[in-house]
């Protein structure tokens, strides 16, 4: 009997918030006719760091220039899941809290369907993933 092989798959993002303490969320269409609102992340380039990762993938994904809430640690989601091919995946994202410092919401790019400014209780109703909501409570307390 063969093993099933681990596949680690890394991503950094950011929860943004503008003056008024509100959140960017995104819609992205991951499969045929599904529809998910997240919070932006992305994989890291090559000799990228995580927090320039974490940078550039919101700002591609939202249309907005952020930066780093400074003296804040980033939180860490980690959790396993089977993959449509059978492969075991341990995922990790790195999230940082990001204050939005200009840009446009509507200037986002091809990946996401929409980004919308919203409150951290809307935002809790509206994120599809569990986790996603651990880590907003967690970073905005």
């Amino acid at each position: 009997m063969t093993g099933v092989a681990t596949v680690v798959d890394f991503s950094a993002g950011g929860i943004v918030r503008d003056p008024a303490g509100r959140i960017a969320v995104i819609k992205t269409q991951p499969g045929a006719g599904s529809q998910v609102w997240g919070l932006p992340k992305g994989h890291p380039k090559k000799g990228e760091a995580t927090l320039e990762a974490a940078l550039r993938e919101t700002a591609e994904e939202t249309g907005l220039m952020v930066e780093p809430v400074p003296d804040t640690a980033p939180g860490l989601i980690d959790y396993w899941f089977v993959d449509g091919a059978g492969e075991r995946i341990h995922k990790r994202v790195e999230f940082y809290l990001m204050r939005s410092i200009g840009g446009d919401i509507t200037a986002h790019d091809d990946e996401v369907s929409e980004v919308r400014w919203v409150t951290v209780d809307e935002a809790m109703e509206l994120l599809t993933y569990e986790n996603e909501k651990t880590m907003l409570a967690e970073l905005c307390a």
